[in-house]
């Protein structure tokens, strides 16, 4: 009880009050969006024998004052349209972590304050029909290669001392059209 007491006092007291505030209004407020020109890249992809590869990505930017801290994407559904209606897609079972875009790995970055940053979602290659996730390859059995078609997503993004943000985007790729790869906002 002496403890429970001895905390409200410590969060009452007028330094501590002030310093809530301003870390609250500080705090790093993250924004998924989609940018027509920053959406799109297409390049040479080594790793699947130089065949060139279109790449599409969200944005993601901090609207706070602060650095988001350790931010990741996470892919957390994926449905298919079939029979005029978005279904869960087969085969893909669990989140898969997203990564962040002309960097090496999976691991979490930091979210500077209005320095957007792009969020690899997913790609083509140019003379083949499949889409690629731009996940992990085959984390715990999830597929992340699906045939043309259109597609709905939902994507979080959170920080260590920022709130989650989520947003779904439309995907859609048409059979035989290398360019027809297309993100949408819902």
């Amino acid at each position: 009880m002496i403890e429970m007491i001895s905390t409200i006092l410590g969060v009452l007291n007028p330094v501590n009050l002030i310093k809530i505030l301003i870390n609250h209004f500080n705090r790093p407020q993250l924004d998924i969006y989609y940018d027509p020109n920053e959406t799109y890249h297409k390049a040479r992809d080594m790793s699947f024998n130089g065949i060139i590869g279109k790449f599409a990505h969200v944005m993601v930017r901090n609207n706070g004052k602060n650095t988001a801290k350790n931010s990741i994407g996470e892919l957390r559904s994926i449905e298919v349209m079939e029979n005029n209606k978005f279904q869960n897609a087969q085969g893909y079972r669990n989140i898969m972590r997203l990564k962040w875009a002309h960097e090496k790995d999976f691991s979490p970055k930091d979210i500077e304050t209005d320095v957007p940053r792009r969020l690899d979602v997913c790609y083509v290659h140019q003379g083949y029909d499949t889409l690629h996730f731009f996940t992990e390859k085959y984390p715990s059995g999830n597929q992340t290669d699906f045939p043309p078609g259109e597609y709905k997503i939902k994507i979080r993004v959170k920080g260590d001392n920022a709130e989650d943000v989520e947003k779904e985007f439309i995907v859609e790729y048409t059979a035989g059209k290398f360019d027809s790869l297309e993100i949408k906002n819902i």
